[in-house]
């Protein structure tokens, strides 16, 4: 009988913290707009040429995250909707249909610090952008 009731507490603790998630998610803004008073947050950006020189990233959410390209180039860009893996990423992909990276391009996250270290594990998914915006990690932030 104590068994039982443990379980059932449990469901209900897991119901409650999903229903919390489940409201806290939806009254804080997602994307860019998540950023809309953060002084980092500059102008949108057409395009990242030479996707090449992207040599670093972080600060990632679910659809954001933010590249450094070149010399003190960064740059903040956004996933149409919720992109898995990431806010978890080790290392990311672009796919580009030129050198230069723009609004529905594709990135692709990996969980893992080589993307063919897959052996066994569902591949990771293709996530298009929709915006590019300058980033300034200097200011005020």
């Amino acid at each position: 009988m104590i068994r039982k009731f443990s379980i059932l507490l449990a469901g209900a603790a897991v119901g409650l913290t999903a229903a919390a998630c489940e409201t806290a998610a939806t009254d804080e803004p997602d994307g860019v707009a998540r950023f809309a008073d953060d002084p980092r947050l500059g102008e949108r950006a057409d395009r990242i040429c030479f996707t090449s020189q992207i040599d670093g990233f972080g600060q990632a959410t679910d659809r954001t995250i933010v590249v450094e390209a070149g010399v003190n180039e960064h740059y903040l860009i956004e996933t149409f909707g919720y992109c898995p893996n990431l806010d978890w990423a080790q290392s990311i992909r672009f796919d580009a249909f030129s050198s230069c990276l723009t609004r529905g391009d594709s990135l692709i996250p990996y969980e893992t610090l080589f993307a063919s270290d897959y052996s066994g594990l569902a591949a990771p998914r293709a996530c298009l952008i929709s915006s590019i915006h300058e980033w300034n990690p200097d200011a005020g932030g």
